[in-house]
């Protein structure tokens, strides 16, 4: 029952929604307003904060917290029963471990404020209209059904963003109870190394490039469509996080993005082979462009290797047209790009 109501508020909390050394020739960009004025993000640590209770009256303390950050709580706390669920959720015996592993893994968020401001940095000097996000917020998710907790580790609507620190704290929560149903296949990719590009990810999608037409919405989206649009992000995001490895930004761990690098003929082959290229059946081509730990039937392969052949698509139009990203997103037909990638895979 008590495992029950952690994990209904630890869905709640998606409102309330390691370390890997990072490059040695990180190179920190500034990023300058409209007034000539520097701006650094700012995360603001919740996952500490939540978890301090500071007073002896523990719903005076979170009524204090709902008043300073009132977008990390779902509603107001003079409902009694999300009260009494966020109280249970700070108070559990295990998930009281969990936030001092994960300040363990994070001490502090200064490489990923620096990492983020450098991109919108980069971002902003094709597009001045950038903004940086105005609130960010580092949360602990808690237990909850894997795949939910894995697609909400980043969360932004505009207003505000919070990235589950929780969720890039493997191996070191791999054995906790409330985590230990995370699958292996995706343990590698949770940790530091990922965050930044999991949240400019995100944040393309959701919010500078909210007006472009969301292809998965598409009833009638080919392999083509939905490779193509994915490849798009995972070029912008090359350009505007060159700190990062290719293989940290398509999500996968060294030894799977050499599989697919070695392997490129023969994913091309199997989608020419078997006339998916065009197929709108995604039960067809789900294979390829799904989370699991592997895209079947292509042996030893990692998951999602679909997506790696769309960015090589797209770096070779983007090598052949000089545009802007924008301009890029802007390109609804994803058989223009194609045709002007002069696509050819290595042998």
């Amino acid at each position: 029952m008590k495992k029950k109501i952690i994990t209904k508020i630890a869905a709640l909390c998606i409102a309330v929604v390691c370390a890997v050394g990072c490059s040695k020739d990180k190179k920190e960009v500034k990023f300058t307003d409209s007034q000539g004025k520097q701006q650094t993000i700012e995360i603001i640590r919740f996952d500490k904060l939540l978890f301090e209770k500071p007073l002896p009256n523990i719903e005076d303390f979170l009524k204090n917290l709902q008043k300073q950050y009132p977008q990390m709580f779902q509603t107001t706390l003079d409902d009694r029963e999300y009260l009494s669920a966020v109280e249970q959720f700070i108070t559990d015996a295990q998930m009281q471990q969990v936030p001092g592993i994960v300040q363990r893994c994070y001490p502090d968020l200064n490489f990923l404020q620096q990492d983020l401001t450098s991109a919108f940095a980069r971002l902003s000097k094709q597009d001045t209209s950038v903004k940086l996000p105005e609130k960010v917020f580092s949360l602990i998710f808690g237990p909850a059904d894997f795949s939910y907790s894995f697609e909400n580790r980043v969360y932004t609507n505009g207003q505000y963003s919070a990235i589950s620190l929780d969720m890039y704290s493997f191996p070191q929560l791999d054995k906790h109870p409330y985590y230990q149903h995370i699958p292996q296949y995706l343990q590698g990719t949770l940790n530091q190394r990922y965050i930044a590009p999991d949240f400019m990810r995100m944040y393309l999608k959701n919010i500078i490039y909210a007006h472009t037409a969301d292809v998965n919405m598409n009833p009638d989206c080919t392999l083509l469509d939905c490779i193509v649009d994915e490849g798009k992000y995972t070029y912008i995001l090359s350009k505007i996080m060159p700190e990062y490895k290719l293989y940290e930004i398509l999500r996968y761990t060294e030894s799977q993005a050499k599989w697919v690098e070695d392997n490129e003929k023969t994913i091309w082959a199997y989608i020419v082979q078997n006339n998916l290229l065009y197929e709108k059946d995604r039960s067809k081509y789900m294979s390829l462009t799904a989370e699991g730990p592997t895209s079947k039937p292509l042996t030893d392969s990692p998951s999602r290797v679909g997506y790696y052949i769309g960015w090589k698509i797209v770096e070779g139009f983007m090598n052949n047209n000089h545009i802007t990203f924008d301009s890029l997103m802007n390109i609804a037909s994803s058989q223009t790009i194609l045709n002007n990638s002069k696509y050819k895979p290595a042998k």
